[in-house]
């Protein structure tokens, strides 16, 4: 049995009256007064203070016992009602879970029990626009003003990511306000001290009255944005308040951010959040059509940021489409003649003029490209040899280099003998490959490139100083479908991305820059054709076609760091992904629709959510 000071020390010094022992109908006393008063602060029993905020609040139980000292059926009926809305065993009885369960931190809004939850419960109010604003009141001394604006930002950009919603700070006064509070701060529920309520967030008008959307936070509690957190997590309880605030109450489902209890840190939105956010204000459309109708899409950028996409149009001929100004609108479609086979390959010029590469119906490598920088074309010139699958990397000094798989399936490779300049003849890097070669630079300059080998392993060889000379082939182990997508992360390290033999995504990483490799991990999923960028802010994102051929992602947490879960971003894609980088960091992501068209999805700001 736990003692009354033990049940204090596991609870901090928060005020929140806790029974000491288990109840059961019949029990009499204090434990049992405070049993009543704290299922009456959280909207178990009839309690006007919490209309505050909350206009349309009905108590669970309707009617107060006689006396809140004698355990009799109405506590029994609220204490059920507790139970089923925490989705702990319902009993009746105010026992050691009931009670452990209590004990925990825990959102200060009322619950609102569903006789048929099991889910998500949406309170029914709006925001009537797309655009909410918020605002800061004060900020909490625990954490620098950037931290807390971070992770507050960080929770509005989860929900705007699954929804038509748009948030955005207004420093002159927003719909939603924030701020840090103690005790008693006027709007009918108080704070209690450090490890009970940790905040409280009020609906969307009209139900939230003056309130309406503000989100406190109780400033007795020492707030973190640290992973492990050493206090409580900011991003976890921001993310749970503001579902408030867009119109959700508490879920019966334990994993889930709207579960009313704090368990450390929850960052990321579960499928039952999903659900309920999505009831009241549906999905978000994330999906824009560039028309066309076409194959084999690649994407980069002109010289001043502009993306520029090139496909393999029906009749057989490159066609390309640009954005007319730095993450702008784009141009119509405009071709660019040839008569190409299989996949595309693009690089920019050490002057930064696009080049790009393919293979003609004479099985040779042809090239175009730009003759000014973000400028106009040239005619088709062909550099010769019998190849598949074409790849260009650049050198350290901004030569470019062609690698491909020739006839004999070797990997053969032919470079410009100075930056911007002619060519070479080919030569031949030996090996035997199963998948088009993927190509990177080391933190040094250094190229690698990296294949499938007939082992179904991932081989791999590599300039042995910048700019010079290759060294011979190395194996990394693994099965692997498809051909490696490589990408270099924020300090240099290359990391590398395949399709296991489990339908998976597998990845493995240099442990240094420019230096030895990990062993394999799984990041999970069922996936075809990675595709990888870095985001503005070095975090590496990795989008793949899912086994419903919708996009789906998966991200760094951090710089060189972790990986979150995956989400999808919806849409049906029936080639690609692609990825690519806006001028402005926002990432961009193409694909062949089931229409045979050119769609792009983005993100919204960069780092951030999706459009």
């Amino acid at each position: 049995m736990t003692t009354a000071d033990e049940s204090e020390n596991m609870r901090g010094n928060s005020t929140l009256p806790i029974p000491a022992r288990p109840l059961r109908r019949g029990d009499q006393g204090e434990d049992v007064r405070n049993l009543y008063s704290y299922l009456r602060r959280f909207g178990y029993f009839p309690n006007d203070d919490l209309r505050t905020g909350n206009l349309l609040f009905r108590a669970a139980v309707p009617f107060d016992p006689p006396d809140p000292a004698d355990y009799d059926e109405l506590i029994e009926s609220a204490v059920r009602r507790f139970q089923q809305q925490q989705g702990l065993e319902i009993t009746g009885v105010a026992d050691e879970p009931t009670l452990a369960l209590m004990r925990q931190p825990r959102c200060g809004f009322p619950d609102q029990p569903l006789a048929d939850a099991s889910r998500f419960v949406a309170q029914g109010n709006r925001w009537s626009g797309k655009d909410v604003s918020y605002t800061f009141l004060n900020l909490t001394p625990d954490l620098s003003a950037a931290a807390q604006r971070a992770a507050v930002a960080g929770a509005f950009d989860r929900w705007a990511a699954v929804t038509p919603l748009h948030f955005a700070e207004n420093v002159a006064g927003g719909d939603i306000r924030i701020g840090w509070f103690s005790g008693n701060h006027g709007d009918g529920s108080n704070f209690d001290g450090p490890s009970g309520v940790l905040a409280h967030c009020f609906y969307p008008p009209p139900n939230g009255g003056d309130l309406a959307g503000d989100c406190h936070f109780d400033e007795a509690e020492t707030w973190s944005v640290n992973n492990p957190p050493t206090g409580i997590d900011l991003h976890t309880v921001a993310l749970h308040e503001l579902g408030h605030g867009l119109g959700l109450a508490h879920s019966d489902v334990p994993s889930s951010v709207m579960y009313a209890f704090y368990g450390g840190p929850r960052r990321e939105l579960t499928d039952d959040d999903v659900r309920g956010i999505q009831s009241i204000y549906g999905g978000r459309f994330r999906w824009h059509s560039l028309g066309g109708a076409i194959f084999t899409p690649v994407v980069a950028n002109n010289k001043d940021g502009r993306l520029e996409a090139f496909v393999r149009g029906t009749d057989g001929a490159l066609w390309h489409i640009w954005q007319t100004t730095p993450n702008g609108n784009w141009s119509g479609w405009a071709s660019l003649g040839g008569i190409i086979q299989g996949p595309i390959t693009v690089d920019r010029n050490a002057d930064g003029r696009l080049e790009v590469f393919v293979k003609g119906t004479d099985s040779a490598l042809w090239h175009i490209w730009q003759t000014t920088p973000n400028g106009n074309w040239s005619g088709w010139a062909s550099l010769g040899g019998i190849v598949s699958d074409p790849v260009v990397g650049r050198n350290a000094d901004g030569r470019l280099e062609a690698f491909v798989r020739g006839g004999d399936n070797a990997l053969w490779h032919i470079w410009q003998t100075t930056p911007n300049g002619n060519w070479g003849g080919w030569a031949s890097l030996g090996g035997i490959l199963t998948s088009q070669v993927a190509v990177s630079n080391n933190q040094d300059g250094r190229l690698e490139v990296f294949v499938r080998g007939t082992d179904a392993a991932m081989w791999h060889i590599w300039q042995t100083s910048p700019n010079g000379n290759w060294g011979g082939w190395a194996s990394r182990g693994g099965q692997i479908i498809g051909p490696p997508t490589v990408l270099a992360n924020a300090d240099g390290r290359l990391e590398a991305f395949v399709k296991g033999t489990d339908n998976a995504l597998w990845h493995m990483w240099q442990t240094s820059p420019n230096g030895n490799w990990s062993g394999w991990a799984s990041l999970g999923g069922w996936i075809k054709d990675p595709s990888a960028k870095r985001n503005q802010d070095g975090r590496i994102e990795v989008f793949v076609r899912g086994s419903d051929n919708a996009l789906w992602h998966i991200w760094q947490t951090s710089p060189n760091g972790g990986w979150g879960g995956w989400s999808s971003l919806g849409g049906e894609l029936t080639e690609g992904p692609v990825a690519a980088r806006n001028q402005d960091g926002r990432l961009e992501v193409f694909g062949k629709g089931t229409d045979a068209a050119l769609w792009h999805t983005w993100q919204s700001t960069p780092n951030g959510i999706w459009t």
